[in-house]
C-alpha cells in the first residue's frame, strides 16, 4: 500500500470526525428537565444563577462527559452524567459559601449528602479534581472506539476503488495474476480500513477531551474534506499515468527488439541473395564449358569426354547449395507476464 493511499485514508477518516460540546441552548432544547441543575443546583433559596454562571457550571463537567455527534447526543451524555450528581459546595451554604460556580463541585450525590454542612476538605477536593480527569479520560477513549469503526469503513471505501485499478492494470500488463491481484486489493483495503480507524479514535479521542481541538477541527473539516478529495484524484491520475509510462516504456522496448529482428532478416536476405547470384554466375559459366567443350572422335574421344564429365559433376557437388536459416522472432506483441 503506498503513502498516499494511507495519508488518504487518515485524511478521510479525520474529515469525516464529528465532536459537538454541549451548549445550554441543547440542554434546553432535549433534556429541558436538566436545566435547572444548573439554573438552582445547590441553590437553596433566592434567585437562580445567571445564563454566564450556568455556563461556567456546565463547564465543569468533564469534557469528553458533555460531548457528543450534535446536540441531542451531547445533551443525552450530560443527562447521563448528572443523574448520580449534586451541585456540592466546596465552603457550605450554611457557613456563607457563595453558590457561585467557583464555589461548586459536581459530585456523587451519596457523598455530598453524607458531608451534610460540613467544608470539603483538601483531600476530598483533590480527589474529585482526579475523579473529574478520570472521567475525562475514559469518556474520550470511549468515544475514540465508537468513532473506529467508521473511520476503518471510511478509510477501506477510500482505498479499494484505487488499489482495484492499481491492481486490475497489473495484471494488464501481465505482473500478476487475477488472484494476486484480488490478494493485493484485499490487503490494501484492509490497511486502508486499519488507518482510518486508528485516525479517527485518535482525532475523536483528543477532540472529546479538548473542547478547543473540537472546535479548530469543526473549523478546518471542509479544508480536510477538499485535501481528502483532490488526494483522491491526484491518485487517480498518479495510478494511470504510471501504467502509461510502464506500457510506453515496454513497447518502445519492444520496437527496438522487433527493429533488431528485421535488421538480421533482410542481413541474411542478403547474404542469400549473393550467394545465389554467385551460384548462378558459377553455373553459367560451367554451363558455357560443357556447351563449349571440344568433341574428338573415337573411343578415346568419348573417354575423355566422359572423364571431364564426371570432374563437372564432382566440381557442382562441391558447391554451397545450403541456405542460412531465417531466425523467428521470439517476440511476444503483448506485455510479459512476470508471475513465477
Amino acid at each position: 500500500m503506498t503513502k498516499d493511499f494511507q495519508r488518504n485514508s487518515a485524511v478521510n477518516a479525520a474529515a469525516n470526525v464529528k465532536v459537538h460540546h454541549v451548549q445550554l441552548e441543547d440542554i434546553q432544547q432535549f433534556t429541558p428537565e436538566k436545566i435547572n441543575h444548573f439554573r438552582r443546583g445547590g441553590i437553596r433559596e433566592g434567585a437562580g444563577r445567571t445564563q454566564a454562571e450556568m455556563q461556567q457550571l456546565l463547564e465543569k463537567i468533564p469534557p469528553s462527559q458533555r460531548a457528543g455527534v450534535d446536540g441531542q447526543s451531547s445533551a443525552s451524555k450530560v443527562k447521563e452524567y448528572l443523574s448520580d450528581k449534586d451541585a456540592s459546595h466546596i465552603e457550605p451554604h450554611s457557613k456563607g459559601g457563595s453558590s457561585h460556580p467557583s464555589n461548586i463541585k459536581w459530585e456523587e450525590k451519596s457523598a455530598n449528602r453524607a458531608r451534610g454542612d460540613l467544608p470539603m476538605t483538601q483531600k476530598e477536593r483533590v480527589g474529585l479534581e482526579i475523579k473529574a480527569q478520570f472521567d475525562n479520560l475514559t469518556g474520550a477513549l470511549k468515544a475514540g472506539a465508537s468513532a473506529a469503526p467508521k473511520g476503518a469503513a471510511i478509510g477501506a471505501i477510500t482505498t479499494i476503488p484505487f488499489s482495484l485499478l492499481k491492481n486490475s492494470l497489473r495484471v494488464i500488463r501481465g505482473e500478476i495474476s487475477a488472484q494476486g491481484a484480488a490478494i493485493e486489493t484485499a490487503q490494501d483495503t484492509a490497511i486502508g480500513g486499519g488507518v482510518g480507524a486508528v485516525s479517527a479514535f485518535t482525532v475523536t479521542t483528543i477532540a472529546v477531551a479538548c473542547p478547543p481541538v473540537a472546535i479548530g477541527l469543526t473549523a478546518i473539516s471542509p479544508a480536510l474534506l477538499a485535501v481528502g478529495g483532490v488526494g483522491m484524484v491526484y491518485e487517480f491520475f498518479k495510478i494511470l499515468d504510471n501504467h502509461k509510462t510502464q506500457v510506453k516504456s515496454y513497447y518502445e522496448s519492444l520496437t527496438q527488439d522487433q527493429l533488431k529482428y528485421l535488421a538480421n532478416v533482410e542481413n541474411d536476405l542478403t547474404y542469400e541473395h549473393d550467394k545465389t547470384i554467385t551460384l548462378l554466375a558459377k553455373a553459367k559459366e560451367t554451363s558455357a564449358k560443357i556447351i563449349s567443350r571440344p568433341r574428338e572422335a573415337g573411343v578415346e574421344g568419348a573417354l575423355k569426354r566422359y572423364v571431364d564429365s564426371l570432374q563437372i559433376h564432382a566440381s557442382l557437388s562441391a558447391l554451397p547449395y545450403t541456405s542460412k536459416p531465417i531466425q523467428n522472432s521470439e517476440q511476444s506483441l503483448l506485455p510479459p507476464n512476470n508471475e513465477q
